[in-house]
């Protein structure tokens, strides 16, 4: 008595180890999709279980009875693969997300590095998955939005992610035994790097959407990288940044204040029995009455 798993994703793909075993005829779970019916031929009382989810209750049964499991390996990336078809089906609903452009879905992109950053900050694994997934979603939106443009697809930035990485990472092509030296990998990297972007200027390539400060400590950091010497930085830019900077923490400061009494107050109502606050509440509650 044997079960065979097929991956939901690629129904139709036999495992090797199954080939042999599913010519006398098979039963079937009632997820496996018609196109495999067709394929595969159905005999009632045979030896063969094929499904396509592990939890189903004959699958279980199955098991629980002392049948072998054959199943499809995972694939790393078949969740990437459904995560795009989902988006894909979003898509095709012609609802809310045909509406959206890349400019309009820029505001929820930075949103979401931000929540990401949060994640890493909070050190729980639960969170950064999560986020990450948010993340994720922005990618296959934007790629989607380009791909009904007619200019690309998520394929094809994958395609020129992996590409970019081979092309920098010459290691990836060698037989490489053991760990390899940080130093030789960041060193040909960057080689590569340059000669890929060709790049007339050392300051080719710098966001110039990111804040002022950011800004103005990578432009000085790449200047300085090309051999810049210091003294010929502004001393304004230098100044405004370390008072940016400092303007910056003084509002991170008293937003985190705000976030403190706003929650404070939030927990009072709710104590109190109170779901929602009107304006007296919060004048209450905040003691400006």
């Amino acid at each position: 008595m044997t079960v065979v798993l097929l991956d939901p994703l690629r129904p139709t793909t036999l495992p090797m180890e199954a080939v042999g075993l599913v010519g006398d005829g098979v039963e079937f779970t009632d997820d496996v999709p018609e196109v495999v019916r067709t394929l595969l031929r159905a005999a009632p009382g045979a030896a063969v279980l094929v499904g396509t989810d592990p939890d189903h209750p004959t699958v279980r049964e199955w098991v629980a009875a002392g049948s072998r499991v054959v199943a499809a390996p995972k694939v790393l990336g078949d969740n990437l693969v459904e995560a795009a078809e989902v988006m894909d089906r979003l898509w095709s609903y012609g609802g809310w997300e045909v509406t959206q452009t890349h400019r309009s879905l820029s505001h929820y992109l930075v949103e979401e590095t931000y929540e990401v950053l949060d994640a890493i900050q909070s050190a729980d694994p639960g969170d950064l998955r999560e986020e990450l997934g948010d993340l994720l979603l922005q990618v296959l939106f934007h790629s989607r939005i380009a791909s009904a443009a007619g200019n690309f697809d998520v394929d094809e930035v994958a395609a020129t992610l992996v590409a970019k990485l081979v092309h920098r990472s010459p290691h990836l092509g060698e037989d490489v035994v053991g760990p390899i030296d940080i130093a030789e990998q960041e060193r040909a990297w960057e080689i590569r790097k340059a000669a890929e972007k060709a790049r007339n200027s050392c300051l080719d390539g710098i966001a110039m959407s990111q804040p002022a400060a950011s800004l103005a400590a990578k432009v000085i950091a790449r200047a300085g990288k090309a051999g810049l010497p210091p003294e010929l930085v502004p001393a304004e830019i230098i100044a405004d940044s370390s008072a940016v900077v400092a303007a910056e923490s003084r509002l991170q400061a008293a937003t985190h204040d705000l976030i403190a009494r706003i929650r404070a107050a939030e927990n009072a109502a709710r104590a109190a029995g109170r779901s929602s606050l009107g304006r007296d509440e919060w004048l209450g509650y905040f003691g400006a009455r």
